[in-house]
């Protein structure tokens, strides 16, 4: 059977933005997903009720990765309210502007295991051991204050990870929006200075973010669960 994650989540009081805003805030996540798709992170994704999305992750080992790029890119996200607020526009890229009104996240639910199959043209009719368990994840989720969780079939593992995993999510829900930001660079890959072009900062700015969003900690958690997953 083959092994895969699928991540499936939905924004925290989306519904409280205005409809523009909230229509634009759905639109340009969907652009995002599709560039994750195109860069080979995703095989599939899928927005539903607006506010909700299941992704399939191309190689289950990249599924952690990929749910905290979708995580920060949400955390750092700005919307344009108005006309006057383009003005304030830092990157046309990831069309940061002006933090959202209230605190920004997403709830994601990590589901790793076998799939029975996939229909791409409706990933809600598709299923399988990580679609169960990616569901099951944000339905626990909704009870509690977490944002994020991580299931495989191996209680085992889960039992390991479980408590990394509450302090990974401890830490990403203290983001500014600027951690967030620098954060989504270092998951793709790039170097300080590379950040600190896009972004027009100083490199020294982005290493006191790099610092304070704690990426040193959670690079190593990402090195080991990948390293481990991909032994499966």
């Amino acid at each position: 059977m083959n092994i895969t994650g699928v991540i499936t989540g939905d924004i925290v009081a989306s519904r409280k933005l205005p409809g523009k805003s909230r229509e634009r805030l759905y639109s340009d996540l969907r652009k995002f997903l599709a560039t994750l798709k195109t860069k080979g992170l995703l095989t599939a994704y899928e927005m539903f009720r607006g506010d909700s999305i299941q992704c399939i992750v191309k190689n289950k080992e990249q599924s952690l990765r990929a749910a905290l790029m979708i995580r920060a890119w949400l955390k750092s996200y700005a919307v344009r309210t108005s006309a006057a607020k383009k003005k304030q526009v830092r990157n046309k890229k990831t069309g940061v502007v002006m933090p959202l009104i209230g605190k920004q996240d997403i709830r994601l639910s990590i589901g790793i295991g076998g799939v029975d199959f996939v229909k791409k043209n409706s990933l809600a009719h598709s299923d399988g051991e990580a679609f169960h368990l990616s569901g099951i994840g944000l339905d626990s989720l909704k009870t509690t204050t977490g944002k994020i969780i991580l299931e495989t079939a191996d209680t085992t593992f889960n039992e390991a990870i479980e408590p990394s995993m509450l302090l990974l999510d401890a830490v990403l829900q203290k983001w500014t929006s600027n951690q967030a930001e620098i954060i989504l660079f270092k998951l793709k890959n790039y170097k300080e200075e590379q950040i600190a072009r896009e972004i027009g900062i100083s490199q020294s700015a982005v290493n006191q973010r790099t610092k304070t969003s704690q990426w040193s900690a959670i690079e190593k958690l990402l090195s080991w669960f990948e390293k481990t997953i991909k032994a499966w």
